[in-house]
This record gives structure tokens, C-alpha cells and sequence, in this order.
């Protein structure tokens, strides 16, 4: 966002799937003067006594075994060919569920050539980088949305998920200005990115003509 304001002053919104919709709640708690508000993509904050747990298992280690942290340090990081990429993620289950245009596209920007050439491909992000981001989730949140959020906020949620099963939707409902559900799994914005586009769009123009809440914040 600091880039962002480099080159213009207006606020913008923030879409964030999974731990990307938590950054980008957190960017809002640090700078509400320059987002006009957030959309969390399956990203169900996590408050109470679950925050307490996640502490607790994040200064035990034992978060590890309870999120995909440890399957980072085994992550296949090299390709023969594109192809052999292609063949690696489409025989995977929850790969195979995507849309095959979202499938190809992150294996054009996620798995890029490698510069010796001939056809090989490589992993375009640190895998130790991701087991941190893993064990870094944040557990402070809950609390300091305990008087609500500073900005508009809307949740897209999928049916099968396991996020807010685990977590709940207690506190995301309470900061939450709409809530919206796609069928899928957690993956959804890759299952189903039309649906998922569409569904962003609806909640930012909801959140945006919301005259409820600008009556509460006069």
C-alpha cells in the first residue's frame, strides 16, 4: 500500500483470501485513513479462547502439526517441463478441483522457468518463508476488534469450509457488514474465480452504499 500511495492519495479496498484477508485486516487497523474498506475471503477472524489456544499452540510447536506448516517443508520445488508441472498439480485432489485457467496461471507466475533454461521450472517462493507465514497466523485479532473494525468489512465464505468450522464465526459476523457463501472448499477463489469476482463485487457495492453505517459513524 505504501507503493500504492507513492503514486495516488485515494483510499483503496483491500480483498484478501485466507491469510491474506487477516494482512489486509491488520493494514486497515494500522491505516484506516487509507482503505475505504476490506473483503476476507475465507479468512474467519479468530477471537476468545480459540486466540488463547492458537498462542498456546504457536509457543509449543504444536501448531505445526495442526496446519499445513509441516507439508511446506516437503513441498516439491522443481519441474522437468511445464508439462510435468501441469501433470504434478491436476493429479492432486484439491488441484483437480480448480478451474483449469487459475491452474494454468499459477503455474505460469507461481512455478516461472528457471534461468538455465531448457524447459525447467521452479518454485517462485521460499518454502521456509511460507512454513513461517504458517506460524505466524495472528492471534491478536479478536481483541483488538473488540469495539468493531475502523472500516467496512464483508466476509465470502465457502459451504465446505473447515476455517470457520474450526474458528467460528462469532466475532466475523459482528465486524462483518455482509456475508456472503459460494459452494467449494477452502480454495474457492481458484475453484470458482467468476462466482468469486462476482460475489467481491456485490459486497464492496453493499459495503459501499451501506447508509447504516455512515449514519453510525456521523
Amino acid at each position: 500500500m505504501s507503493r500504492y500511495r507513492d503514486e495516488s492519495d485515494s483510499k483503496v479496498w483491500l480483498v484478501g483470501h485466507s491469510l491474506g484477508g487477516y494482512l489486509s485486516l491488520l493494514a486497515a487497523l494500522k491505516k484506516p485513513q487509507w482503505v475505504k474498506g476490506v473483503v476476507m475471503l475465507d479468512s474467519p477472524v479468530i477471537a476468545g479462547w480459540r486466540s488463547g489456544l492458537l498462542r498456546f499452540t504457536q509457543w509449543t510447536g504444536l501448531d505445526e502439526r495442526l496446519s499445513p506448516a509441516a507439508a511446506t517443508k516437503k513441498r516439491r520445488a522443481q519441474w522437468a517441463s511445464r508439462a510435468d508441472a501441469w501433470r504434478h498439480f491436476h493429479a492432486k485432489p484439491a488441484f483437480a478441483r480448480w478451474d483449469e485457467r487459475m491452474l494454468s496461471d499459477y503455474i505460469d507466475f507461481a512455478i516461472p522457468a528457471t534461468p538455465s533454461g531448457g524447459g525447467a521450472r521452479s518454485l517462485a517462493f521460499d518454502r521456509h518463508i511460507e512454513y513461517l507465514i504458517y506460524r505466524t497466523l495472528p492471534h491478536t485479532l479478536g481483541a483488538r476488534l473488540v469495539h468493531g473494525a475502523p472500516v467496512p468489512v464483508g466476509f465470502l465464505a465457502d459451504t465446505q469450509s473447515r476455517e470457520v468450522r474450526q474458528v467460528g464465526l462469532g466475532m466475523t459476523q459482528r465486524i462483518a457488514g455482509g456475508i456472503e457463501w459460494i459452494e467449494g472448499s477452502h480454495l474457492f477463489p481458484m475453484e470458482r474465480p467468476i462466482e468469486t469476482a462476482r460475489a467481491i463485487a456485490r459486497l464492496i457495492h453493499a459495503l459501499s452504499h451501506d447508509t447504516r453505517r455512515e449514519a453510525h459513524v456521523a
